[in-house]
């Protein structure tokens, strides 16, 4: 009953939630129960400096903790917190435009201790949360905390939204099941590192129309969320057009402003199946031929990695077997798949500045040495269904 009456002095029930259908509704779900909980506060400030708009609502759930390092190379954010921003637990947030720099004040509707972040059916409920409560024609969601990929951070393999109280993720599997079950969204955005993978882009498959994201590291700010919903706000209700948005802002924030070298590319997940048979009959052609097998050995240098270094771009690997077989079949079909990357999987890429040369926009697994190589990537989804995991255990113990 304490609880109850404490929750209804700090969040009295005549606050009341937009009701009216608008044009774009922005989901942003931020894990920061981890070295990112001042950054968060900062992205929180970005979004005030914009707000909610006639068309636009802006919501969020932000789940933090105290006690960052006093050094945290990962933020961007090294000054001392306001003592009542420094707040912990899951809190959803209607972002109203405020510009007073260091403190939040946009309506709080909820708050809740002890949330794991990095619980996937939390995600969903947001979601379904968010599209009751703030119905819009069209549904950008944006992911965020740390990521990598689908293996996590080490030792556990899993995805995105790492929770340092729980040493949760949310898996990749769990990442489009939740996207799924919550009824999906137009766009989806990765604010996390290392996240346009196909094995994660496979299981985002019947999600959203777009996802959103880069095969790199990315800066530990993230989105300039105020550079984001700018964009949004001149942006049509279209899907395509949300998704060019975010590209548009992460370019100006990291490669324009700060000449910072960055990758960031738009996939239409509706030919996710296709991607996956084209892999496939690629992985098939060079499990066939023993030259082909050794390929990767000779070519492992030249071919372009990311912080992750058995993350390997998808179309430089695939234009490395057109080149270089002596196997037609596998010519054809490493040609093929260039094709369909270039012309429908990847809708848009940019790769900026020199530390980002080869970089089309969708990155695979493909170990460096041997013993990179991981028995859990056999498991995921996208290895089940391809003989992808199958090639590459090939080829990567043929250059033992």
């Amino acid at each position: 009953m304490k609880n109850i009456f404490l929750f209804l002095i700090l969040f009295p029930p005549f606050l009341t939630f937009a009701q009216e259908t608008k044009e774009i509704t922005v989901l942003v779900y931020i894990s920061a129960r981890n070295n990112l909980a001042l950054e968060t506060l900062k992205d929180l400030d970005e979004m005030e400096k914009a707000g909610s708009d006639e068309r636009i609502n802006v919501i969020a759930e932000i789940n933090r903790i105290k006690g960052e390092p006093v050094f945290n190379p990962f933020s961007s954010v090294q000054e001392t917190l306001p003592k009542e921003n420094d707040w912990t637990g899951a809190r959803r947030i209607f972002v109203k435009k405020d510009l007073e720099i260091g403190k939040i004040n946009s309506d709080i509707l909820s708050h809740e201790e002890n949330i794991d972040g990095g619980d996937a059916k939390r995600l969903s409920d947001f979601i379904k949360w968010g599209k009751k409560n703030f119905p819009a024609k069209k549904y950008f969601l944006i992911a965020g905390g740390h990521g990598s990929g689908w293996r996590g951070v080490k030792p556990s393999d899993k995805g995105i939204a790492y929770d340092e109280v729980s040493k949760n993720h949310i898996s990749p599997k769990e990442l489009g099941d939740a996207l799924r079950n919550a009824g999906g969204v137009d766009v989806y955005a990765a604010d996390a590192c290392l996240m346009q993978t196909i094995e994660v882009l496979y299981e985002l498959r019947g999600a959203a129309k777009y996802a959103v994201g880069s095969q790199e590291s990315v800066p530990g700010e993230g989105f300039d969320y105020f550079l984001l919903l700018k964009e949004l706000s001149k942006s049509r209700a279209e899907s395509r057009a949300m998704a060019d948005a975010a590209v548009n802002s992460y370019v100006q924030s990291h490669f324009e402003n700060n000449r910072r070298s960055i990758t960031f590319s738009i996939i239409d997940l509706d030919f996710s199946e296709e991607a996956l048979i084209k892999i496939d009959y690629l992985a098939k052609s060079i499990l066939s031929d023993q030259s082909d097998i050794k390929l990767y050995s000779e070519n492992r240098f030249s071919l372009r990695n990311f912080e992750d270094e058995d993350a390997r771009d998808l179309y430089q690997t695939a234009l490395m077997y057109a080149k270089n077989s002596k196997n037609y079949k596998t010519q054809q079909a490493a040609k093929d798949l260039l094709v369909f990357l270039a012309q429908k999987f990847i809708v848009r890429n940019e790769a900026k500045g020199y530390k980002s040369a080869d970089a089309w926009g969708v990155s695979i697994y493909f170990p460096f040495y041997y013993l990179n190589y991981s028995q859990k990537y056999e498991n995921l989804t996208f290895s089940k269904l391809s003989s992808w995991d199958e090639m590459i255990k090939s080829s990567v113990f043929a250059s033992k």
